[in-house]
């Protein structure tokens, strides 16, 4: 599904089709869940894709609480940065913009993911486009919070054993974390105004909309500036704060995982995929692509066939 190029004013958050645009709920639950020995109906490129823990920059209308349980992971959230260790719990709220990263490779989804979606929140909370849940908690905080602590063990012990009627429990559980969450680690945010701050996080959601619209052109560092009318320097700066990556890493990885979805259907040549995809650097694109998937494109192209 391709991106569309919006036309923001400054307290608008884009509408555009991103990696997990909407929450499935799932097993007659009101979230969509997964953990590390279960998961039903993956999102579509959602983060616990086997194939690369890696997610570029990007947003959603949608609240999601990432348990980690394994591994170590690194997290850009509204351009601050978290460094995840196993036992932390990372929220993302909605209209964030955000990044993650797996510092090491695994070969299963390591953490506990939990996705509420906005209109269900907005049944519990009539304020929900004030309300910001606290981003990062430490495992220290969590284990000292028994409140906190055994919902979500509960929540993850209920999905995946899966006995019949868990869902009743599950949901009880996780209304117990939700409320918790509300009362201890939530605040009411002032609107967005039309600060700085709020107009760069616009840019850039306009310029990933944009270049995920147009990643198959020869884009540049001027072509993205003037996109925005701001100078190459200004954007540059703006677009590794909020995003922790320059625009030409970001590009070469939205190229590279649109040549991988192409390359697991199309019978097209290694080249002229790369060259379909806009990936002219073939040393970037190889290095990128085994940070990425663990592999080269012609080895996973074998393992497919």
């Amino acid at each position: 599904m391709a991106a569309q190029t919006n036309s923001l004013s400054q307290n608008e958050t884009p509408s555009v089709p991103i990696w997990h645009e909407r929450v499935e709920e799932v097993d007659h639950l009101p979230v969509y869940v997964c953990t590390p020995k279960r998961t039903i109906g993956c999102n579509q490129g959602s983060v616990n894709r086997t194939d690369g823990l890696t997610v570029s920059v990007h947003w959603h209308e949608y609240v999601e609480f990432l348990w980690l349980q394994e591994g170590h992971m690194t997290a850009i959230v509204q351009a601050d940065s978290y460094e995840l260790e196993p036992g932390d719990l990372l929220v993302i709220n909605s209209g964030e913009l955000h990044t993650t990263r797996m510092n090491n490779r695994v070969s299963y989804c390591p953490y506990v993911l939990i996705q509420v979606s906005a209109k269900r929140l907005s049944e519990y909370f009539p304020n929900l486009e004030l309300l910001r849940f606290s981003t990062f908690l430490c495992r220290e905080e969590i284990e000292r919070t028994p409140a906190l602590r055994d919902p979500l063990t509960a929540m993850r012990q209920l999905f995946e054993e899966h006995a019949e009627g868990y869902q009743l429990l599950f949901r009880a559980r996780f209304f117990e974390f939700l409320h918790v969450m509300y009362k201890l680690h939530s605040t009411l945010a002032l609107r967005r105004g039309e600060n700085a701050t709020a107009r760069d996080l616009n840019r850039i959601m306009d310029i990933v909309a944009w270049a995920q619209a147009n990643y198959r052109q020869n884009l540049t560092l001027d072509d993205a500036a003037a996109h925005l009318n701001i100078s190459r320097e200004y954007f540059c700066r703006i677009f590794k704060k909020y995003t922790g990556q320059t625009f030409l890493d970001y590009l070469c990885v939205i190229r590279t995982t649109k040549f991988y979805e192409e390359l697991r259907s199309s019978e097209l040549s290694i080249p002229a995929l790369m060259e379909q995809c806009g990936l002219t650097n073939y040393k970037t694109f190889l290095r990128t692509f085994h940070a990425l998937y663990g592999t080269t494109p012609q080895k996973m192209r074998q393992t497919t066939r």
